[in-house]
């Protein structure tokens, strides 16, 4: 009975003793790991909150867009002018019909009694043809003699009470002035004032500065 007991009281002995050696060794194990030169040293975890925070790298710069050049619209050009209705030669658009505005001095142009130029002092009278073609009254006339020549040839554009006008062409030779020549084409105005019984030419001044009075009759 006695040998039971120290048995057992010698087990308990041995289990303190390793239970103490146990402790002392995972006691000292952390010093070791921390006193070991070999130990591995591991590099920090991208997720450490110590490890410094990348530079941040500025944002790309894109070149600016080429703008496209500024179109100016063309420089608007002036309007051509229009030719005068006086001219010094040229070909004149055709009268489709004459219009005429008084009956009376329709008449009296078709049944006209001649025209003539101040210059030719001593001529006679020249004739003045006007007919009626198809609805366009028609003049031609001439006056001559040794002081020059007036010639008048066109076609009525319109016939009022006192005037009418004439698209065509007044030529006149060697007058006031041997070898002077004035030739202009367009369209002309004869106007008969107070008890006149002639048509004037109302632009009187065209070459030279002399004044012309071309004059048809009635």
């Amino acid at each position: 009975m006695q040998t039971h007991v120290a048995r057992a009281s010698g087990i308990k002995r041995k289990s303190g003793n390793l239970l103490l050696a146990l402790g002392l060794a995972f006691a000292s194990a952390p010093t070791f790991a921390q006193q070991d030169p070999g130990a591995a040293i591991l590099p920090p975890r991208a997720n450490s909150g110590n490890q410094a925070p990348a530079p941040q790298q500025a944002p790309a710069q894109r070149p600016p867009a080429q703008q496209a050049p500024v179109q100016r619209a063309p420089a608007q050009q002036a309007p051509a002018q229009q030719a005068p209705a006086q001219q010094t030669g040229g070909a004149l658009a055709p009268v489709q019909k004459t219009q005429i505005n008084d009956q009376a001095a329709y008449e009296r142009l078709l049944n006209n009694s001649g025209v003539t130029l101040q210059w030719l002092w001593s001529a006679k009278r020249g004739k003045m043809n006007a007919i009626d073609d198809n609805d366009v009254v028609r003049l031609e006339g001439t006056q001559a003699n040794h002081e020059g020549t007036l010639k008048v040839k066109g076609e009525v554009v319109s016939i009022g009470r006192d005037s009418f006008v004439l698209r065509g062409t007044i030529l006149i030779l060697d007058a006031p002035d041997k070898g002077r020549r004035c030739e202009r084409t367009g369209d002309y105005e004869f106007k008969a004032t107070g008890k006149r019984k002639y048509w004037r030419l109302q632009q009187m001044e065209a070459c030279g500065g002399l004044t012309d009075y071309v004059d048809i009759y009635y």
